[in-house]
């Protein structure tokens, strides 16, 4: 009995140390780090395509116990941004 129990726990031991060990092979990291660059490569050019170019609106925190401003504040500079964005897009020429 104590043989067995002996074993089996020499068994489990390896089986969470194999575990524990084992991960992604470089390979495999290689060609994911490829594919990201893959992906963020086509993400820029349709940005350029469309004329983002990385503008973002960022609001103040609209809530909580240190709030810095109120949702309807938030809401308005929302509106203001877009309405400058379509300014923008109506007098700018457009592009080749």
């Amino acid at each position: 009995m104590n043989k067995l129990l002996i074993t089996l726990v020499i068994i489990a031991t390896t089986v969470a140390y194999a575990s524990a060990y084992a991960g992604r092979g470089e390979g495999q990291i290689m060609e994911q780090d490829k594919a990201n660059k893959a992906v963020a490569e086509q993400r820029a050019k349709e940005e350029a395509k469309a004329g983002k170019g990385g503008t973002r609106i960022v609001l103040l925190l609209d809530h909580g116990p240190h709030a810095q401003t109120t949702p309807w504040l938030n809401k308005q500079r929302l509106l203001q941004a877009e309405a400058r964005e379509k300014g923008r897009a109506a007098t700018d020429p457009p592009r080749k």
